[in-house]
């Protein structure tokens, strides 16, 4: 996998020799689709298993008391898991954009979170200016794929915080420029050796985690024209995204 400067190296020779930037084109379609067959063909299989040890619980409940029975349907799930993020991570530089509240669409994100948030005595907030609303109550994106961005980085920033800290998505505003809205949280701080890979393909720091959640928000964020950056200090965690203003 490229990293970030290998990426913009790739892009200047691409913008700069057209026979190169066609190859290169085709090799990358060619691999999004080898990896969606890839996946196709796995899940397939997959589903069978699943069913079928779905039968023998439903036949055998005594099945779950066997010592490796949870292990087993744990592996299972997280297979289907990784395949499903898999496919997002494939697709997610395809986006269909459209007009949609912006602030409505992150309001709801965090509705779905207050449950947990309530439970756990974590406090969830959106802040923004009056003056500054305007420009997210209509914007061009993809709302499937721009949620999955931010139910991704709230449910990451949960796992980071505990009884009494706080999330908050902050909306701004730099005119004729950017919108950025920044995901941040006071919880645990990720390590300074682990910060500038967490958007890697398929690198996790998490026990049972694909290495893809980021990777995915990256790609989608990128689709959109955007960037996407973290920081972290033992007070602060922060995920800042910035998107033109300005689109078609």
């Amino acid at each position: 996998m490229f990293t970030k400067e290998e990426q913009q190296k790739l892009t200047e020779l691409m913008n700069s020799n057209e026979d190169f930037a066609f190859f290169i084109n085709k090799c990358n379609k060619e691999c999004k689709l080898f990896t969606s067959q890839f996946s196709h063909e796995l899940r397939n299989p997959l589903t069978l298993i699943k069913s079928t040890v779905q039968l023998i619980e439903s036949a055998h409940p005594e099945a779950k008391d066997f010592k490796y029975w949870n292990q087993l349907t744990e592996d299972i799930n997280g297979l289907e898991n990784l395949l499903t993020e898999l496919s997002m991570y494939n697709n997610g530089e395809v986006v269909t954009k459209q007009k949609q509240n912006f602030l409505l669409l992150l309001k709801s994100v965090l509705s779905t979170f207050r449950p947990l948030a309530e439970q756990n005595g974590i406090e969830l907030s959106l802040t923004i200016t009056e003056d500054e609303i305007p420009y997210y109550i209509e914007y061009s994106l993809d709302p499937i794929k721009m949620k999955q961005v931010f139910t991704n980085l709230i449910r990451n920033a949960f796992e980071a915080t505990t009884n009494g800290n706080h999330i908050n998505i902050e909306c701004r505003v730099a005119p004729e420029s950017y919108l950025t809205i920044v995901v941040q949280n006071d919880g645990k701080m990720i390590p300074s050796d682990e910060i500038s890979t967490i958007f890697n393909p398929y690198v996790t720091y998490k026990p049972g985690g694909t290495g893809l959640g980021l990777a995915i928000s990256s790609r989608i964020i990128a689709a959109h024209n955007g960037t996407i950056n973290a920081t972290s200090t033992e007070d602060k965690t922060s995920f800042t995204i910035q998107l033109p203003l300005h689109v078609d």
